[in-house]
């Protein structure tokens, strides 16, 4: 039998995906009034609400009832199925611009012990933005790489020792480094624990 998911848990994910919904609905309304170049003021005085609740639906911070979303399509003289519509127009911008912590696309290279989990939405641009995790004795591996582009990076925790073109640099918490691709290297981490990197690569290689 398919284990079940503990309350807690599934009330957590349904609060989490309520919240993203909120805010969602927020920004919509947020860019609705914009457009009709009214202010905070304006919008709660015709819609009978009071101008901290209308911030707050705008922030996501609080769901609009029914009424009062009625009462704020009046006012932005739009229909609610057509705010909806702006929700979506929203989310699909967000989606090319924001990745959020728990919809980063990740590559495990298992025995290796290092995870990239890619920060940008997709490799279509110049950029390729990575948090590398390295566990203990994780690394690129034996073998020093290279490729077209610049390479350029932060040491958010831990410490990482860099090979690059024969030269041997040991970095810890905060250290940067830059240097082009074209040049060997490959990295491993000298921490007892977990290192964790921010890494730039330009052209995208994955």
């Amino acid at each position: 039998m398919k284990p079940q998911a503990s309350p807690s848990l599934v009330s957590a994910r349904f609060g989490a995906e309520a919240h993203e919904d909120d805010r969602s609905l927020g920004f919509a309304v947020r860019e609705a009034r914009q457009a009709r170049g009214l202010s905070l003021k304006q919008v709660a005085d015709g819609a009978s609400i009071s101008v901290g609740l209308l911030s707050q639906i705008e922030r996501g911070i609080s769901s609009p009832s029914v009424r009062a979303l009625r009462s704020i399509c009046g006012v932005l003289e739009v229909p609610v199925l057509a705010l909806f519509g702006e929700l979506e127009a929203s989310a699909e911008k967000e989606a090319k611009r924001i990745v959020r912590a728990g919809q980063r696309r990740q590559v495990d290279f298992g025995a290796k012990g290092m995870v990239k989990a890619f920060l940008n939405p997709s490799d279509e641009g110049a950029l390729q933005v990575m948090e590398i995790v390295l566990q203990a004795n994780g690394g690129s591996g034996e073998e020093a790489y290279s490729h077209e582009g610049e390479e350029c990076g932060v040491v958010l925790e831990g410490r990482l020792e860099l090979f690059v073109d024969g030269s041997v640099y040991r970095l810890g918490e905060g250290d940067a480094f830059t240097f082009e691709s074209r040049l060997p290297h490959k990295f491993r981490n000298l921490a007892d624990g977990t290192t964790r990197v921010l890494w730039i690569t330009t052209p995208p290689v994955w």
